[in-house]
């Protein structure tokens, strides 16, 4: 049953609406579909959801139930395709906390909902083989959250929303007289029932039962003949200790999965997300690299949209080929960079393998953002563009490309004319001012293979590839040209305008080291300066 698709079991009826619709019309359609759940669409897309937790908290803000049910849908929708297997829902659900996953087909469009009452119902021939009983799993560490017949049904909803649950029992003389859930609140308000009300005037559901030491099989048949989510339990005197919820037994499907969770890190996700780095698990279902998992760091930089996609989605396919590989070989990687879009990652990681029917592994990485760091070792805090570490690297690698390709590069070295004269006339700031709009200007003049950096004070280098003594002049005369006639605005009332000279080497005539080049146009920048400023040397 584990390797059912998630759309042979998803449920589509009365389970959405536009998002233009009222709160009462969502309430009305919820309580058809008893499913707790609305998916909003605009169209046929999935654009929000609301479940009877969301309009539990509504009500107890005191919302009108005619306002717009789009207007509180904030919650970004997670959703996953269709054609995954019931397993890999389960491992979604768990991994994210939610108890519910929209499925959606290849193009987006909404399939339907499946819920842990559908994963319930298809997976109970999975529990047979347990032997996990209720006191293994009950949280003694958490006080029993519950309510007494006598107070206000206002307290079982504050507890509800406060304590984040779904239900509380109704107890008295430690035994329990019924169940009150989000869903009966919510139903009291749509009727306009006083919420001052006394909860034992209301009570319609009876609490269902079971021992410590009733197994997890028996409470799975328990939960599917009553059709209920939750049961109470009782200790051998029949006083109430607990209640557990279709979340706490998905949570102990005995197999592989529980096998898996052995190995996972000690930490809990509640401490992953206060880490600095970017973490996220990928789940290797053996046919697919599904990111299931990841930390705020990385949901608030890459948003929730990321969950149930490929890891390439994030890491290049040609970059997660070599990583995949490295993992199944050593089962961890370190240090791997890559760049997406402007930004560039570095990520670690470790491969866990499980081998069961729900998935054949959990990849754990670390990611992180060095774009910054990178850019502080190579571009020049002022200007933005290269500075001259980086441009010294580059010169030598393209010497080397150009011998093994046997190709002519030129570069040109200039320099702002009379920049100390402007600098004692106007100020540092006036000066900062012109070396960022050369730097602009110079920029937006070149092909996008050519480089130009910041070689130190007002001196500028830019690197052509493939590119002869000829064509390199007649680009340096352009933009010496652009630089003359350009006006820099340093105030409303203010204006300057400057010159540039400059002085052009061209590789292998000129030289086939780095140094040569560079000696070579630094005398050529020399000669133009000395020939009256404002012009282009290449002799």
């Amino acid at each position: 049953m584990i390797s059912l698709f998630l759309k042979d079991v998803a449920e589509k009826r009365n389970l959405h609406v536009k998002d233009d619709v009222s709160l009462k019309t969502l309430i009305e359609l919820m309580n058809k579909n008893q499913q707790g759940v609305i998916v909003l669409l605009d169209g046929n897309k999935p654009t929000g959801i609301l479940t009877e937790r969301d309009i539990a908290e509504i009500v107890f803000n005191g919302v009108s139930l005619d306002d717009m049910a789009g207007k509180y849908a904030h919650k970004e929708v997670i959703t996953t395709r269709g054609d995954r297997s019931i397993g890999y829902g389960l491992n979604l659900m768990i991994e994210n906390n939610i108890r519910r996953i929209v499925v959606v087909s290849k193009k987006g469009d909404f399939v339907g909902v499946v819920t842990q009452k559908n994963m319930l119902r298809h997976l109970e021939e999975d529990f047979y083989r347990a032997t996990i009983r209720v006191k293994h799993i009950l949280e003694r560490s958490i006080n029993l959250i519950s309510v007494k017949p006598e107070e206000p049904i206002y307290e079982a909803l504050r507890k509800i929303v406060q304590n984040k649950i779904s239900a509380v029992p109704v107890i008295h003389n430690k035994k329990a007289v019924g169940v009150i859930t989000e869903k009966d609140i919510i139903e009291l308000a749509r009727k306009n029932v006083s919420l001052k009300s006394e909860v034992n005037k209301f009570i319609i559901r009876q609490a269902v039962t079971v021992s410590l030491d009733t197994t997890l099989v028996d409470v799975v048949k328990t939960m599917n003949n009553n059709n209920i989510r939750r049961v109470v339990v009782e200790d051998s005197k029949g006083a109430v200790v607990g209640m557990i919820t279709l979340r706490d037994v998905l949570k102990n499907l005995e197999g592989g999965y529980s096998d898996f969770l052995e190995m996972k890190l000690k930490y809990t996700k509640e401490i992953l997300n206060l880490l600095p780095e970017m973490l996220l698990e990928v789940s290797d279902t053996g046919k697919e690299h599904l990111i299931i998992w990841a930390n705020e760091k990385f949901l608030n930089k890459h948003s929730r949209k990321v969950i149930d996609r490929p890891i390439t989605s994030f890491i290049p396919a040609k970059t997660w080929e070599k990583i995949y590989n490295n993992l199944l070989r050593s089962n961890k990687i370190e240090e791997v960079r890559f760049k997406k879009g402007k930004d560039v990652y570095e990520v670690s990681g470790f491969f866990i393998k499980t081998d069961g029917k729900l998935e054949k592994g959990r990849i754990h990485l670390i990611a992180r953002d060095i774009t910054d760091d990178i850019r502080l070792l190579t571009t020049d805090t002022l200007t933005g563009i290269y500075n001259r570490r980086f441009i010294n690297e580059f010169l030598i690698n393209e010497i080397e490309r150009s011998k093994r390709m046997n190709k002519r590069f030129s570069i040109a070295m200039l320099d702002i004319d009379d920049f100390k004269k402007l600098n004692d006339t106007y100020g540092h700031m006036a000066g900062d001012a012109v070396l960022k709009f050369m730097s602009n200007l110079i920029a937006e003049s070149l092909r996008k293979s050519d480089i130009v950096g910041r070689y130190g004070g007002e001196e500028f280098i830019i690197i052509m590839p493939e590119t002869d003594m000829k064509v390199s002049g007649l680009v340096s005369e352009r933009v010496r040209k652009k630089i003359e006639d350009g006006a820099i605005h340093l105030s409303k009332k203010k204006s300057v305008n400057i010159t540039a000279s400059f002085g052009i080497a061209s590789f292998p005539d000129d030289g086939i080291s780095s140094d040569d080049l560079l000696i070579t146009a630094d005398d050529r920048l020399y000669k133009a300066k000395k020939e009256g400023k404002n012009k282009v040397c290449s002799e």
